[in-house]
């Protein structure tokens, strides 16, 4: 009897926890370790195009929080004409859970458009800056690129 009484106090003390695991609002800084590959290209010799695939892992800076061990796969198209570069496309981060968020992103933003589990209603902005790191062997480009994110969820 008494074991029965301790899984319920625990079940009930333990629930608005699990609720609480993500803000409905919020802000967090996170770094995404991304291996971008260019699957498609195209070149006119007018101005050059192509669709990147790209996976990586996302840390909160602070190491735990919003957006902390996250899995994330992108689709990307640019284009460069002359010395004008633009980058637009779309994400799927997904957390220990399995629940995840989908993003856009353009040149300057990733746009925080909705998700599922504890992050359905979630809508946002991530402005980000990436740096570029070495050519692995294979000819992938690798880029540590960091978000400062603000959200809400409705």
């Amino acid at each position: 009897m008494k074991i029965a009484s301790l899984v319920t106090l625990f079940t009930l003390y333990s629930a608005p926890v699990i609720a609480a695991d993500f803000p409905k609002s919020g802000e967090a800084e996170y770094d995404t370790y991304y291996v971008f590959e260019t699957v498609a290209k195209v070149d006119s010799g007018v101005g050059t195009g192509g669709i990147d695939e790209f996976t990586g892992l996302t840390r909160n800076v602070k190491g735990d929080g919003p957006f902390h061990d996250m899995s994330v796969h992108c689709l990307g198209h640019w284009t460069m004409i002359n010395d004008d570069f633009n980058f637009d496309g779309s994400c799927v981060e997904t957390d220990k859970d399995g629940d995840n968020v989908f993003t856009t992103f353009d040149n300057q933003n990733h746009y925080i458009v909705g998700g599922t589990g504890k992050y359905k209603g979630i809508t946002g902005k991530a402005p980000y800056t990436p740096v570029q790191l070495h050519e692995t062997v294979g000819g992938r480009i690798g880029r540590v690129v960091n978000h400062k994110a603000s959200w809400e969820i409705k």
